[in-house]
């Protein structure tokens, strides 16, 4: 599976999941996926909280057939750090 298709299912798990109203083609990879709290209504950041990480984490080990550890929750910065992350998971299988 290629970094562009994990990048795109990606977004479609986040979008499906978190019930956003955006096209996948509208969120840009490099987007914080979770909102840090500096700033309120961050344009850059989907905003999502540690209750959304968790449905995340479940979403994505079911899609990708990967298990993300504890330790391994700092993947969650945004597309792209989770989709490096799984394709080193997958490539490690």
């Amino acid at each position: 599976m290629s970094t562009i298709n994990i990048q795109d299912r990606i977004k479609e798990c986040i979008i499906e999941r978190m019930h956003l109203k955006v096209r996948k083609e509208d969120i840009d990879n490099d987007a914080m996926i979770f909102d840090s709290g500096e700033t309120e209504n961050n344009a850059n950041s989907f905003g999502l909280d540690s209750v959304d990480a968790l449905d995340l984490v479940v979403l994505l080990n079911e899609e990708f057939d990967i298990e993300i550890g504890d330790d391994d929750m700092h993947i969650f910065e945004s597309v792209n750090t989770i989709a490096e992350y799984i394709k080193t998971k997958k490539a490690s299988a």
